[in-house]
């Protein structure tokens, strides 16, 4: 065995105090995302009206302006220039008397002058009990909203659970152009097609679902997306994505809560024909929820950001002043792998200066565990490649103490990726521990890990981006140590970067 080396080093690095704004920052019991985005106070679920203007990323999302619980739901708002350090805004649309904010999409529209409308389609969620959508518009790139024509819906069904509309443009095969909405009838467990063509009068074209097997208990639907992909960059082999987020609902429903599924298929601009009727899940852990993609992105291209958390917890994180955070940005893509057409996750491009690869690899031969002694550890990106030799069991333990908070772990011989959590941090619901478990190959003998910790955060990909376990992990007071460890002889190269977002 060689002797250990060096281990890596970080010059101090500026904190981030979270996203601008006249709310000062508050150390917390859980430390605060370096760079995701949380709000800086108060709740916050879905990401909304994803869109891009002018070369900006604008997110909306879900946000009680007045309390740390879900309530009072309005529309927040933020921006960014490159997908990482975002400015947090005033609240964009907020809840009125008798009708909260629910989800939605922005499209852009053009003023007679050429000049950028943004308009809103978002559920009204009314006291009363019924849902519908509406339309509100910006002339001002999303900073101020008014409520379009005379504020009231632009489509209702006269049902209770009818919500989330994802809108987006669409130009047939023969050239008909519309905008399209997908929304749910969330108890149905259905996704419903409508088409426009001025955002205002929506005729149904279809319905879609249920797929998949019928669930133990009570569940609902959320949150569609529909959307193209070429598959392995062959723009003669398009394939439409439908995503949506599905959630056990009841005292009966499931215990690992929240997830997202997608089907692969045809779209023709009224129908989406599956090539299965079995959902793939989109990320394997429990806390992704509630994925949308962009609207407008430059290129073509298509990146999702999700909500990191799941309604069986939600509620009961211990973080104050804020409570709720969202995920990495993701460039989809569409890659045949082992044979069939899988949705693939990577950083987006913009994200190049967390790459890993910049740093000093530390290598180690081990048979038992090697502590990674990173200044700052709980806000790090660590690229872990594994040349699995004899070993039965490789991973990384996050955490302090003689119990970790989780345990990334990866059984040889089932070829099983497992995110395995507990520790002190856990014990605030009785559903956190546990554990997400999924099938990922080595390739060659060799296990590649992108790992993305960042406060609660834990985000995991493996397979080249086929895989992604997205977990929240809670260190308690030990703080987030971490070491590598092997069951048997193995080799393991380690580069690791601590993100530094710049001064404010």
């Amino acid at each position: 065995m060689s002797p250990p080396p060096a281990p890596l080093a970080w010059l101090p690095a500026r904190r981030s105090s979270g996203p601008r704004s006249e709310v000062g920052f508050v150390d917390t019991p859980v430390s605060r995302p370096a760079y995701h985005f949380t709000p800086a106070r108060h709740w916050m679920n879905d990401p909304n009206g994803l869109v891009v203007v002018d070369g900006t990323w604008h997110m909306f999302f879900q946000h009680n302006p007045h309390g740390p619980e879900w309530g009072n739901m309005s529309w927040g708002h933020a921006s960014s220039t490159d997908l990482i350090h975002w400015t947090e805004h005033p609240v964009a649309i907020e809840h009125r008397p008798g009708e909260q904010i629910w989800s939605g999409s922005v499209v852009i529209d053009r003023s007679p002058e050429g000049a950028p409308v943004l308009v809103a389609v978002h559920t009204s969620s009314f006291e009363a009990g019924g849902q519908a959508q509406s339309l509100a518009v910006s002339h001002d790139r999303g900073l101020s909203w008014h409520p379009a024509d005379d504020g009231g819906p632009v489509l209702d069904r006269g049902t209770t659970d009818f919500r989330d509309p994802k809108v987006f443009a669409h130009t047939s095969d023969s050239g008909d152009a519309s905008w399209v909405m997908v929304v749910v009838e969330a108890v149905d467990r259905q996704i419903l097609v409508f088409r426009s063509p001025d955002l205002r009068s929506w005729e149904h074209a279809s319905t879609l679902g249920p797929y998949g097997p019928e669930p133990d208990g009570a569940e609902v639907w959320e949150c569609p997306d529909l959307f193209p992909l070429e598959l392995d960059d062959d723009p003669a082999d398009v394939r439409w994505v439908l995503t949506w987020s599905t959630n056990p609902v009841g005292p009966d429903g499931d215990p690992r809560g929240s997830s997202m599924s997608y089907l692969l298929g045809g779209f023709d601009g009224c129908t989406f024909v599956p090539d299965s009727d079995e959902p793939e899940r989109l990320d394997a852990g429990r806390d992704f929820y509630a994925g949308i993609t962009f609207d407008s992105a430059p290129a073509g291209r298509r990146v999702m950001i999700g909500w990191m958390s799941n309604w069986r917890y939600a509620h009961d994180v211990p973080t104050t002043p804020w409570r709720g955070a969202m995920s990495l940005p993701r460039e989809l893509a569409l890659r045949t792998v082992d044979g069939r057409p899988r949705l693939v996750q990577h950083l987006p491009p913009e994200l190049a200066r967390l790459d890993p690869r910049s740093t000093q690899p530390l290598v180690r031969e081990a048979s038992l565990a090697t502590p990674l002694a990173l200044r700052e550890a709980d806000h790090a990106l660590l690229d872990l490649d594994w040349e699995l030799g004899t070993a039965t069991e490789v991973g990384l333990r996050i955490g302090a103490g003689p119990e970790p908070c989780a345990t990334l772990a990866y059984d040889a011989g089932a070829a099983t990726l497992r995110v395995e959590r507990g520790g002190q941090g856990a014990g605030f619901h009785p559903d956190f521990a546990g554990a997400s478990a999924v099938r990922v190959p080595a390739r060659g003998g060799r296990l590649r890990l992108l790992v993305s910790l960042d406060g609660p955060l834990l985000e995991v990909f493996a397979d080249d981006g086929a895989t992604s376990v997205s977990s929240l992990v809670l260190p308690g007071s030990g703080g987030s140590a971490l070491e590598v460890y092997a069951e048997g002889r193995a080799r393991v190269t380690v580069r690791a970067t601590r993100p530094d977002p710049p001064p404010r």
